[in-house]
């Protein structure tokens, strides 16, 4: 694991017309990005990864086309292996599939994004927080990172002790990352960290 200093900031934003849909995780923490992001004028649709796939499709026929996705997965319970966690991680790889067209155009037309947000330790689990089901999320990411290059995709891992201000904070400098080479973060109160092979 290395030490990362903070980010660099790049103004971006979704293309005229998308929006940013968020993956509910019944935390205050989805509605604090959401205000944050609607404050800087992104339009932002709030999805749960317990609904019918049936309503991506609406959403993007009512809300339009999204150019970011971001899942914020709720606190695990330690437990080895959760069906709920599971689920939820099955649920978003299908996702990718439907959003893949969305997001690819997206990009092309000036910017895209794809984040998701575990919550096990702020180090990606090293430290042994959390289950390992939503280690699936890493793998997921850097995948989609490697079929989808002009997307900014990124995988955040906040400590769990994290303040909602301070988890906020962090998600939006990795979203606005302009260093498309790191896939994997993660953040705690002793700063910001990645691993490395």
């Amino acid at each position: 694991m290395r030490g990362l200093p903070a980010p660099d900031f790049l103004e971006v934003a979704p293309p005229e017309g998308h929006i940013c849909l968020i993956g509910d995780d019944g935390t205050p923490l989805v509605a604090a990005v959401a205000e944050a992001l609607t404050a800087r004028g992104w339009r932002v649709v709030a999805w749960s990864p317990a609904s019918d796939p049936a309503q991506i499709a609406s959403i993007l026929e009512t809300h339009g086309p999204v150019a970011v996705f971001i899942h914020l997965n709720p606190p695990g319970d330690d437990a080895l292996f959760s069906a709920a966690d599971e689920a939820r991680l099955k649920q978003v790889f299908l996702l990718a599939g439907r959003l893949k067209t969305t997001l690819t155009e997206s990009a092309q037309r000036g910017w895209a994004a794809w984040l998701t947000v575990t919550r096990l330790d702020g180090a990606l689990g090293l430290t042994g927080g959390g289950g390992p089901v939503a280690g699936g999320y890493f793998g997921l990411t850097k995948t989609l990172a490697l079929e989808w290059p002009d997307v900014h995709c990124r995988a955040v891992d906040l400590a769990p002790e994290l303040s909602v201000e301070r988890a906020v904070a962090c998600i939006l400098a990795e979203l606005h990352d302009p260093n498309r080479r790191l896939v994997e973060v993660g953040w705690s109160a002793a700063g910001r960290v990645t691993i490395e092979v």
